[in-house]
């Protein structure tokens, strides 16, 4: 596979690469000189998970209110309700 700079001196990873390697807008590449060229990887993201005095504890960004099943059962109801009835 052959890739050409652009006028901005950008690349662009072509689509069935991005969908390959599962790449997504704002993922990030490792960039890493070699002898023979250079390396593009996917950085690997940290994982939420973590363990601390021996409990497995979850560290993600979830907001609070996501954990209000009622709230969140009646936000999915009435977005439903709008898709259907369209109000």
């Amino acid at each position: 596979m052959r890739l050409t700079l652009d006028k901005m001196s950008r690349l662009v990873v072509p689509k069935g690469l991005r969908d390959r390697l599962d790449l997504k807008p704002g993922d990030s590449l490792e960039v890493t000189l070699e002898p023979d060229g250079i390396r593009l990887r996917p950085v690997q993201p940290l994982s939420n998970i973590a363990e601390e005095d021996g409990i497995l504890v979850c560290s993600s960004e979830v907001p609070p209110s996501i954990w209000d099943i009622g709230a969140f059962i009646d936000a999915q109801r009435e977005q439903r309700s709008q898709e259907i009835g369209g109000l």
